[in-house]
């Protein structure tokens, strides 16, 4: 890096892109040193007296030199010109790819969220905007990459005050009561999918293991992180759930004619939260509507685990999103909470037409998750530290889901898709009477 006015920010991101493959190769990058002419261009040296030239001695200059210099200067500046303007033309094309949604009051806690345009596939819009949105799956890293990548959320976490250590430490203490949970909700005739068993998060085991389980808490606490500027993540957690519930209560009322703040609605009984996790997203979603009966379910045993011992007045059960063997019409309300970034496309539309299957006439299913599009946005790193600890996110599968589409075929109307927060959307849809 030969910039000594701190002005070139492409030469300031290379070392990054120097750096990021020989991560995932587990290897030290080599980097070139800049011959002395672009040294010279850079420098922006005219009245040099020397013409550096690759594989020739220096000359003195004459008058002849002196113009050819100064021409090859002038050719130089009007590169540099042209390089800044493709510069310029990829920052335009990366803002005009953001697509356009609605923002919630939260969501417009982040300055930068501007317009986007619609109709055009993530792929296209990542091209356009000069990010490489494929990586390698998480089992072909080699371990440095793989502990660069699970270190850099812990380490986050722990930074902005979130116990890490010490809530792992708690679970572990009580592994007894997570054992013997384990052995009330875990249905053995359960066979595990193909696309379950992954190494999501950057565990080996995916989301069946103790370790996945024991850190989920810490986890789902830091998931925000990066959301704002300023909020502690106590009030950031607040604020990107707090918008999500607003939306959906909104629906709820909507759907029954009424206005956001009647009172009058008669209010939902059951609610299912698929893909519950640890349950933390089934307590958020109960707080949407006060006395609900509340059901979380989830394929990992070792998560339900974990809720259950955490939130014990609701009720917790071991399944498949795709086939819940539950009744139809048993619920007011389905949930989808940071699940279907987790699942194949094809699943993800039957996981649509089981929650159409399990809702009463009238009822609504919501999905809370992320808007793939706002990865664009993401710095490489961050990004890329995201990515290759989610199998499904990617072309063809989580990044294809359109869900307008998806859920108006399967029978649903009245989609609405709105941007949550910086990060995430909240997609809310009625069941036809």
């Amino acid at each position: 890096h030969t910039c000594k006015n701190g002005r070139c920010r492409k030469l300031q991101m290379m070392p990054f892109a120097e750096i990021a493959p020989a991560m995932i190769r587990g290897s030290a990058p080599t980097v070139a040193s800049p011959s002395r002419s672009k040294q010279q261009v850079w420098q922006g040296s005219v009245a040099t007296t020397e013409l550096a030239i690759p594989g020739r001695s220096p000359t003195p200059t004459s008058s002849t030199a002196l113009a050819g210099t100064a021409a090859a200067s002038i050719a130089a500046a009007a590169a540099v010109r042209s390089r800044g303007g493709a510069a310029t033309r990829a920052r335009r094309a990366k803002v005009a790819a953001r697509a356009e949604l609605k923002e919630t009051k939260a969501a417009l806690k982040e300055p930068e969220a501007v317009p986007r345009r619609e109709g055009m596939d993530l792929m296209t819009l990542a091209k356009e905007a000069g990010v490489n949105l494929e990586v390698k799956p998480w089992e072909f890293l080699s371990s440095i990459a793989q502990d660069a990548a699970r270190g850099w959320f812990v380490k986050r976490a722990e930074d902005r005050g979130i116990p890490w250590s010490e809530s792992v430490q708690s679970y572990e203490d009580r592994q007894a009561e997570l054992d013997g949970n384990y052995a009330e909700l875990c249905d053995t005739s359960i066979e595990y999918p193909d696309y379950y068993l992954q190494p999501f998060h950057g565990y080996e085991s995916g989301n069946l293991e103790w370790r996945a389980a024991h850190e989920l808490e810490a986890a789902t606490q830091s998931m925000c992180l990066g959301y704002y500027s300023g909020p502690s993540w106590q009030d950031s957690q607040e604020m990107y759930r707090g918008a999500a519930r607003a939306t959906i209560a909104e629906m709820w009322n909507s759907s029954r004619g009424a206005g956001p703040e009647d009172t009058s609605v008669q209010p939902p009984r059951t609610l299912l939260d698929i893909g519950c996790s640890g349950g933390f997203s089934t307590e958020e979603m109960a707080k949407t509507f006060p006395g609900v009966s509340a059901t979380g379910l989830d394929l990992s045993p070792h998560y339900l685990s974990v809720a259950k011992l955490t939130y014990p007045q609701f009720h917790f059960l071991h399944g498949m999103a795709e086939n819940t063997g539950l009744p139809s019409g048993s619920f007011d309300v389905v949930t989808f909470n940071f699940i279907l970034h987790e699942l194949p496309l094809a699943v993800s539309l039957a996981a649509f037409r089981e929650a159409h299957r399990l809702l009463a006439p009238g009822g609504i299913v919501a999905v809370l998750d992320i808007d793939p599009r706002r990865l664009l946005e993401l710095p490489p790193l961050r990004r890329w530290a995201f990515q290759v600890t989610e199998p499904w996110c990617k072309d063809g599968e989580y990044y294809s889901l359109n869900f307008k589409k998806a859920l108006e075929e399967i029978g649903f109307d009245s989609v609405k898709t709105t941007s949550n927060d910086p990060v995430n959307a909240v997609v809310v849809a009625r069941k036809s009477k």
